[in-house]
């Protein structure tokens, strides 16, 4: 199973795909998991692992099981993300996750995995999404944050634990000299992508220098919890790739994003080049019109929650 939210107490082989919350579900008691040592990395510094079988797999390793091998490729979401694919004697299926297929600062753009049945992430699969250059919508953010702190405001981004923000860390160390401070599970997780060789440079909230950073009023903050204390006049923001088309209640918001975005998703699937292709979340149903209209490669959406076994998309 891949990414599954089912009962922990089912046999077999648990894949997760990525670090965010809403994937972890299972290793608080499910057996049987394979993911990136990164992911289980950062897992563990988010929140109590349970599991007591966890079996860390890196990019591009091979599992076997039976007569099926399923292979880890790199997703391009954030660090340790994953696709799998699943090679049996009657054909490959492809099972993304959530994917990026652009370079960002911190990860390499989603590998095309060769398949017979694609099962895509069409989070944004919409026409209407189509994310602006990452250098464009960084100045914006640079540009806007260095207004806020010469108004005597602290900017602030409201973000998840792992991804978006050490985006962000890396974008604020490449084009300013600006502190960036974080809150306390955000350094966690940013530690996890310095270990892995990713430079990050910045503060939790709880040590002396970060607090004397926030203080001074001439600091980035960056948290997935309230806003620190020690915050000068916070001014908030939001960093998704929802602002293309949403506008965000009480804050300004930005259309950076580390999922693929309707054009990717398309080359994607132009590239690969699958007998079928199920899609999964957001604008499935749009999505899998598309691909049957226009590429002509037959195309249907997944229910939520669907469960099917792997002969059934063959």
């Amino acid at each position: 199973m891949f990414d599954s939210k089912a009962r922990r107490d089912l046999k077999g082989a648990r894949f997760v795909s990525h670090a965010h919350r809403d994937h972890l579900h299972i290793l608080q008691g499910g057996e049987g998991i394979i993911a990136t040592p990164q992911t289980l990395e950062m897992a563990r510094s988010m929140m109590e692992v349970y599991s007591q079988s966890l079996f860390p797999q890196e990019i591009g390793k091979r599992v076997k099981f039976d007569d099926a091998e399923v292979v880890m490729h790199n997703a391009g979401h954030m660090l340790g993300s994953a696709q799998f694919s699943v090679h049996t004697p009657v054909g490959t299926v492809a099972y993304t996750g959530d994917i990026n297929c652009r370079d960002m600062y911190t990860t390499k753009a989603a590998e095309r995995v060769e398949c017979d049945t694609l099962v895509l992430e069409t989070t944004y699969g919409s026409p209407i999404y189509a994310f602006p250059d990452l250098v464009q919508t960084s100045a914006e953010i640079v540009e806007w944050a260095v207004g806020e702190i010469r108004r005597h405001r602290t900017p602030v981004f409201r973000v998840y634990s792992c991804g978006k923000p050490q985006e962000m860390i890396r974008m604020f160390n490449l084009f300013t000299n600006l502190p960036v401070v974080t809150n306390n599970v955000v350094a966690a997780t940013s530690s996890v992508y310095v270990r892995n060789g990713i430079p990050l440079d910045f503060l939790s909230s709880d040590s002396e220098d970060g607090r004397e950073a926030l203080e001074s009023g001439e600091a980035v903050l960056i948290t997935s919890s309230e806003v620190d204390g020690h915050a000068k006049s916070p001014s908030l923001a939001a960093a998704t790739g929802w602002a293309v088309r949403k506008r965000l209640s009480g804050s300004i918001a930005f259309p950076l994003s580390s999922h693929a975005d309707f054009r990717q998703l398309v080359q994607y699937v132009e590239t690969v080049r699958p007998k079928n292709v199920l899609t999964l979340h957001g604008f499935r149903e749009e999505f899998a019109s598309y691909v049957s209209r226009k590429l002509h490669v037959p195309a249907r959406p997944v229910p939520p929650l669907e469960q099917r076994v792997i002969q059934e998309y063959l």
